[in-house]
C-alpha cells in the first residue's frame, strides 16, 4: 500500500482533485468529485500522541461532508496499516491512503473517522464485554503466526536476543551521563533481551524512588525490595510469559484508544507500540489502566469513580473468547497462571521508567515526604491537583504488583 510521496503532499495540501482521486480508487465510484477540502488540528491527548489533522470533504450533489483524518505514524504502526490491518477489518479503522518512506521515518497515513459516542466513564457492561471479546479474536486470529508478524517489521516483545552493552549506553546514554545509572548485572541483561533499555530505565527508576524514600501510602520498602529482585533475577518473571505462544499484541489497549459507536461498533486505535508477544501482557494493560480516564478539557488523568465490571470478570469474558475461537489448540489455565508475571511486567516496564525521569527536577526527600502525607483537598487550584488524585489508583496499582510478585 506504499504510495508516493506527491500525493500525500497533495492530500496535506487539501488538493481537491488528489482526494478525488484517492476517494474513487478507495470507494471504486468513479463519478464522485470532491468540490472543497478543509482541515482542522485535533489536539493530542497526550505528549506524545501522533499529529493528527480531521479533513472535511464537500461531495458534488451531497449535502453531508464525509471525514477522515489524516496522521503522521511511525513505521511500525504503518507497517501494521499496510499489512496486518486488512485482516482485522472490524477490529481496525480502514486505511484509504499510506505513504511510508524507505527509510525508517515518518509515514502520513489517511484513516477513516471513527465515532467515539460512548466515552469510557459511560461504558456498559456489554461495551466492556465486547471491547474483550474483540482483543481476544485479534489475538486468536494471530496467534503462532509469527512469520506474517516478523515479515511486516514487528519486533518480538521478549526476545531473548542479548542487548549489546555499548548499544545499550549508547541508546540510553542520558541515564549515565545525567542520571543516577543504576547498572543491571549481566545476568539480568542476559536475561531480559530486547526489554533490556526498559530494565535499564526500571532500574534508575527504582534508585530515585529509594533515594527520596519511597512514596507513603503507595511504595514502601517491600514494594521496593520485589523490584529490586525482580530486576536482579528476572526469570520468574519472563519465563512464564515466554512459554505462551506469540501473536500480535497492540501494546497499548487502553481506554483512550477503544472508540465506541452508538451503533454499537467498537474500534481500536492507536497502534504505535504493536510487537509480537503473548496476548495476556495486551489483558493486564487493559486491565490496569482501566481505572484511569482522560480528564477532559483540564487534561491530565482522574480515577474511574466505577467499574462496570470487576476484573475477575474481564479475564473470564477473555478466556471464554479465546477458548470458543482456538478449543483445544490454547491452555488457558497457562494464561491464568501467567497473569501475575504479566502485571509485574507491566509496573516494571511502565512506571518505574516514567520514576527515572524524575532525576530532573527531584525534590528535596523531605518535602517529598511532606507533600505525599497532605491531603488532596489541599492541593486544589495548584498544578499537583490532579496528580495527588491519582493516589488512591496508584496506591492499588503496587498493591497488585505486590501481590503478583509473591506468587510468581
Amino acid at each position: 500500500m506504499r504510495q508516493s510521496k506527491l500525493l500525500a503532499a497533495q492530500l496535506q495540501k487539501r488538493d481537491p482533485n488528489a482526494w478525488t482521486a484517492l476517494l474513487r480508487e478507495h470507494m471504486e465510484v468513479q463519478d464522485l468529485v470532491v468540490t472543497a477540502v478543509s482541515a482542522s488540528p485535533i489536539d493530542p491527548q497526550r505528549k506524545d500522541s501522533p499529529r493528527m489533522k480531521r479533513y472535511l470533504l464537500t461531495l458534488a450533489g451531497q449535502s453531508d461532508p464525509i471525514s477522515l483524518l489524516g496522521r503522521h505514524v511511525e513505521p511500525a504502526e504503518a507497517a501494521f496499516y499496510r499489512d496486518i490491518a486488512f485482516r482485522l477489518p472490524h477490529l481496525v479503522p480502514s486505511c484509504h491512503f499510506l505513504h511510508q518512506p524507505e527509510t525508517d521515518s515518518k509515514g502520513w497515513a489517511v484513516l477513516d473517522d471513527i465515532p467515539n459516542d460512548v466515552s469510557p466513564d459511560r461504558w456498559s457492561i456489554s461495551d466492556v464485554n465486547a471491547i474483550v471479546e474483540k482483543l481476544a479474536h485479534m489475538h486468536a486470529t494471530f496467534l503462532n503466526q509469527t512469520s506474517d508478524l516478523v515479515n511486516a517489521g514487528f519486533l518480538h516483545r521478549l526476545d531473548r536476543t542479548e542487548y549489546k552493552w555499548s548499544t545499550l549506553v549508547s541508546e540510553q546514554s542520558v541515564y549515565f551521563e545525567e542520571g543516577p545509572a543504576a547498572v543491571l548485572s549481566e545476568h539480568a541483561l542476559s536475561q531480559a533481551g530486547q526489554l533490556a533499555p526498559l530494565f535499564l530505565q526500571a532500574a534508575n527508576g527504582l534508585v530515585v524512588m529509594r533515594d527520596l524514600g519511597g512514596w507513603p501510602g503507595i511504595l514502601g520498602e517491600s514494594h521496593l525490595a520485589a523490584v529490586s529482585d525482580l530486576l536482579d533475577d528476572p526469570v520468574p518473571l519472563l519465563e512464564p510469559l515466554r512459554q505462551l505462544p506469540p501473536t500480535l499484541l497492540h501494546g497499548d489497549p487502553s481506554n483512550r484508544h477503544w472508540q465506541i459507536s452508538v451503533f454499537d461498533d467498537q474500534r481500536l486505535t492507536g497502534w504505535q507500540r504493536v510487537a509480537i508477544g503473548p496476548g495476556i501482557c495486551d489483558l493486564v494493560s487493559f486491565i490496569e489502566q482501566f481505572g484511569l480516564l482522560e480528564n477532559g478539557q483540564e487534561g491530565g488523568l482522574k480515577t474511574r469513580p466505577l467499574w462496570p465490571v470487576n476484573e475477575e470478570t474481564i479475564v473470564d469474558t477473555y478466556m471464554l473468547a479465546l477458548s470458543q475461537r482456538l478449543g483445544s489448540r490454547i491452555n488457558t489455565r497457562a494464561f491464568r497462571q501467567a497473569i501475575p508475571a504479566a502485571r509485574c511486567l507491566y509496573v516494571l516496564t511502565n512506571w518505574f521508567p516514567h520514576f527515572a525521569t524524575w532525576f530532573e527536577a527531584m525534590p528535596n526527600k523531605y518535602t517529598w515526604q511532606k507533600v505525599n502525607r497532605m491531603a488532596s483537598s489541599e492541593f486544589v487550584d495548584t498544578p499537583l491537583h490532579s496528580f495527588m488524585q491519582l493516589r488512591p489508583y496508584l496506591s492499588g496499582v503496587f498493591e497488585r504488583f505486590l501481590l503478583a510478585y509473591r506468587s510468581l
